[in-house]
């Protein structure tokens, strides 16, 4: 099988090496989309995308609205990938998402979108005690702020655009911390000390270590994960909540705290079974 790999890092796509007979890599950059009346194509170097067998892809922030459309583009096609057009978009989306993990019973905090300050104060009239407001523009996180000061809050909506960008408020819950590597039903996760609400555990203020999750935490992200059609994502919980999913989680920061090869499980997951003819079952 050959797998095609688009990422800003190529030497991530060169770890998948000894398990394809071909691997090649590329950015984002390299791929466009043709579109005619009856169908759209991709190609990345020349080369027609759904002529791979397999694709890994990381999607960046500065893409995520090509990416969507490129993924869209290979729904018809045969190729097996990491994520599709249909879950990228949810968990993209972060309005969306929350919606969809509400309708499927997944348990997560007390979530709002708002869009403008009189939205705000709707919100805020819901929540009791400390919040988390998350700024976004499109599909990109620009700003976090967690408080329990309405003054605060009022400052940091000022901002606010309808139409142009938006603010995900949610209840600030306790609880140990765990990030879920979810491949195709397997969990790597790990657990978050500190200031684990702002960003990444690679700043300052928090850290991690590999750690098994509670059986009812890692049934919670597998569910999350079915929920929106997604074999492969991180997803972030507090205690036995969901506060957050990612669609290009950082795969080798999950195996440097664990020591698990998370690339070979990828792998697996992107060869589809043969049976003893050779042909897919």
């Amino acid at each position: 099988m050959n797998l095609l790999t688009i990422t800003e890092d190529q030497s991530l796509g060169e770890k998948f090496d000894e398990y394809f007979e071909e691997v090649h890599s590329y950015s984002i950059e390299n791929v466009k989309i043709d579109a005619d009346q009856d169908r759209v194509t991709s190609y990345v170097n020349g080369r027609r995308v759904g002529d791979y067998d397999a694709l890994f892809i990381r999607p960046t922030p500065k893409a995520i609205t090509f990416t969507r459309l490129f993924l869209e583009s290979l729904m018809e096609s045969d190729i097996e990938s990491v994520i599709d057009g249909t879950s990228y978009y949810i968990i993209a989306k972060k309005p969306y998402l929350f919606k969809v993990l509400t309708e499927k019973n997944i348990p997560t905090p007390k979530t709002f979108v708002v869009s403008s300050q009189k939205s705000m104060s709707s919100a805020q009239d819901m929540l009791d005690g400390e919040i988390v407001c998350k700024k976004f523009e499109g599909f990109i996180r620009k700003d976090i702020m967690k408080t329990d000061d309405p003054e605060d809050i009022k400052a940091f909506s000022e901002s606010l655009e309808h139409g142009k960008n938006y603010m995900v408020v949610q209840e600030f819950v306790e609880g140990d911390v765990y990030d879920c590597l979810y491949i195709d039903g397997d969990i790597i996760s790990t657990r978050i000390k500190g200031e684990s609400w702002r960003k990444s555990p690679r700043r300052d203020e928090c850290s991690e270590s590999y750690h098994k999750p509670p059986s009812d935490v890692s049934e919670i992200a597998k569910q999350a994960a079915n929920a929106i059609g997604s074999k492969f994502c991180s997803i972030r919980l507090v205690g036995p909540r969901v506060v957050d999913m990612h669609m290009n989680p950082d795969i080798e920061r999950f195996m440097k705290a664990s020591g698990k090869n998370a690339i070979e499980k990828v792998s697996k997951m992107l060869k589809p079974d043969k049976d003893e003819n050779g042909d897919s079952q």
